[in-house]
């Protein structure tokens, strides 16, 4: 029996997308989907240039604020929707910003590790990265590896982007069970970040992302604390409640844009609504006490 993966879907992804067509021809035509790209090499800045820039032929780009209005319901979205977001605080995602997005007037939400953007020194910052976030092969530009300084993002803040927390050190908070040592990677970065930014710290999104990332204690922190909470599963934010888990599709710029198209289409979602409906029961548990 063939994976439901993207690896897998990879290979048939010419036929899905025949089906594809069948498939949106049914499915509701209210859509909120957000994307997750991490660092992005300098060779494929032009493609995600075009990607973006295609995707907006037949998407609206949203902003964070509009994301924050629809979540809450004082201003609710028609249509199809996008909001972009970029995770692990690398410098690429400032030149992404500056290259790409400014280009493009999208505002995206930029999710950092609190003890990863205040360190001054590339030594410092590549232990960082080896050591804490890269969990594959390095990628071929690593020596030119680095994070973005508290000051990039305070620029990225004027210029009306927004700044979340991803934890303190880009811990597996799923393989954690001392409440102390959750609250230090939780609670630590948003008033690590609020005090350099001067700003209040409203979202926060889980390292990695995964089901097994994310455990009871975990997200009962994360609720208590903030007002947004994103996950890496793939999924239709049109029609979440303000204390949902939040969906993500995370965009891999090694493939092609069909296979984008095929997760933005909702046609993988299924695999993930067992998970996501056992993580919302978990929170609706936890509010009843």
């Amino acid at each position: 029996m063939v994976s439901f993966d993207h690896k897998s879907i990879r290979l048939f992804e010419k036929i899905i997308l025949v089906f594809l067509n069948i498939f949106n021809f049914f499915r509701n035509k209210n859509n909120l989907r957000i994307l997750v790209y991490h660092h992005v090499e300098k060779k494929d800045f032009k493609k995600l240039y075009n990607q973006l820039k295609s995707l907006k032929k037949k998407w609206n780009f949203i902003t964070p604020k509009e994301f924050e209005n629809h979540l809450n319901k004082k201003n609710i979205l028609k249509g199809r929707n996008l909001l972009v977001t970029f995770d692990d605080g690398f410098k690429s995602n400032f030149f992404v910003e500056k290259n790409i997005l400014n280009r493009l007037h999208i505002k995206a939400i930029f999710f950092v590790p609190s003890d990863f953007i205040k360190l001054k020194s590339r030594q410092k910052s590549q232990k960082f990265i080896n050591d804490n976030i890269l969990d594959h092969l390095k990628p071929k530009d690593f020596k030119k590896l680095k994070n973005m300084s508290v000051h990039d993002l305070k620029i990225l803040l004027s210029k009306g982007h927004e700044i979340g927390s991803h934890t303190k050190t880009h811990a597996n908070l799923g393989f954690m069970r001392s409440v102390s040592s959750l609250k230090k990677e939780i609670i630590e970065s948003s008033k690590t970040l609020g005090k350099l930014l001067q700003t209040d710290i409203k979202h926060f999104a889980f390292s990695y992302g995964n089901y097994e990332s994310m455990n009871y204690k975990s997200l009962k922190i994360a609720f208590k604390k903030y007002d947004f909470i994103y996950s890496c599963l793939r999924g239709n934010n049109f029609y979440n409640y303000k204390d949902s888990l939040i969906k993500r599709d995370t965009v891999y710029l090694d493939s092609s844009d069909d296979l984008l198209k095929i997760f933005l289409s909702g046609f993988i979602d299924l695999k993930y609504l067992f998970q996501i409906k056992k993580m919302n029961n978990k929170i609706t548990e936890m509010r009843k006490k």
